[in-house]
């Protein structure tokens, strides 16, 4: 076999590494990308690929560029079966994407976030030939303790207070990735929270815009109006990702991808921008400020409010994401506009296509992006 990639990417069948693969199609650098993919055969891989790819608006033209040989059949729960592929001896760049990113207490969130990246990157390491080691952790990996704005490479160590069994484990994969490999030339990319697409709405995925939904719905949440939140749309966070492993020389190791308190959206704005898009007032005055014992007595009225529900799950999603949304977590970005990126668009400029995207989807259904 000739073929020689020499960017590895994981997690290409999920919402960022699918806008990150998507992004890549377009590009020359298409031909030398190689990809982690769950599948027992390499078609299988492809047709898993190109269906994701599909959702953010990848052309049948292009999808076709996608070849078996650029697919190892696998997962982060499974390295010892394609650790020793050849084709990993040309590798010089790596975007470890792939996680369990579920709001809830999943099994194999550490067997993948912690683990399977750990086996990943000892085996790179033995390999010796990397330039960059570009791994996606998340801006909340800071536990609760952190200042706001978060300062980029924060870390409290010992005192963090993780958000979530999800949160604690990005932050202990990057805590053991420098303890461990020291001589790995590792990049740790922390977005904020994702939502959506700025052309495609929630057409790749709906993560996290369900709160939102629950949120005018109900016309209460935990948060007051006035509070902001630090959302990035998926394709400003792939063009960063891109833009972090093809620059050729880095300042930092550690960055926020994230709106930052420059472009950071308050929920008024946000609901204001949404009611805009879809011919209706905003919530106003009839919005009230409910701590989550107060929602929960409302849930008798769940599925005339929400649609057909699991009210269980959907109070566990208020209680955890209403932990983040209370505290009005920012993230400081300055690194990024140091390497030459610009700041993502705000939600009120998108927020609108994701409604309308959104509107012939429960917000169940939204939610399984977040709960598996």
């Amino acid at each position: 076999m000739n073929y020689s990639p020499t960017l590895f990417l994981t997690g290409a069948t999920g919402f960022i590494g699918g806008a990150v693969a998507a992004r890549l199609i377009r590009t020359p650098q298409w031909a030398n990308c190689l990809f982690l993919v769950r599948a027992s055969t390499p078609e299988g891989g492809v047709s898993r690929l190109a269906h994701v790819m599909k959702s953010h608006d990848v052309t049948d033209e292009l999808l076709e560029k996608i070849r078996p040989e650029q697919i190892i059949c696998g997962s982060l729960t499974d390295v010892s079966s394609w650790e020793n592929d050849p084709r990993l001896l040309s590798v010089v760049d790596v975007v470890s994407s792939a996680a369990v990113a579920s709001f809830g207490n999943h099994p194999s969130i550490w067997p993948t976030n912690v683990d399977g990246v750990m086996a990943m990157a000892r085996r790179f390491n033995e390999i010796g030939k990397l330039r960059r080691f570009l791994h996606l952790g998340t801006a909340m990996a800071c536990g609760r303790q952190a200042p706001i704005p978060v300062p980029e490479g924060y870390d409290a160590g010992a005192d963090t207070d993780p958000f979530l069994q999800y949160t604690e484990s990005k932050y202990e994969i990057e805590r053991r990735l420098r303890a461990e490999f020291p001589a790995l030339p590792l990049v740790v990319a922390r977005p904020s929270i994702v939502v959506g697409h700025t052309r495609l709405g929630c057409q790749p995925s709906g993560s996290i815009y369900w709160v939102f939904r629950i949120a005018r719905a109900l016309k209460c949440f935990t948060s007051d109006l006035n509070q902001r939140v630090d959302v990035i749309p998926v394709d400003y966070c792939a063009k960063v990702i891109h833009h972090l492993i093809e620059k050729p020389t880095l300042k930092y190791t550690d960055y926020h991808i994230s709106a930052g308190p420059q472009r950071a959206c308050t929920f008024e704005e946000i609901d204001a921008a949404i009611a805009t898009a879809i011919g209706e007032m905003p919530m106003g005055t009839s919005y009230k400020v409910k701590t989550f014992e107060e929602i929960a007595e409302m849930q008798h009225r769940f599925k005339d409010l929400l649609g057909p529900c699991n009210r269980r799950i959907v109070l566990r999603a208020i209680r955890s994401y209403g932990s983040f949304a209370f505290m009005g977590m920012l993230f400081q970005n300055d690194r990024l506009i140091e390497e030459g990126l610009d700041l993502p668009p705000p939600l009120t400029s998108y927020a609108g296509l994701c409604q309308k995207t959104s509107h012939n989807q429960l917000i169940s259904e939204q939610m399984k992006f977040d709960y598996k």
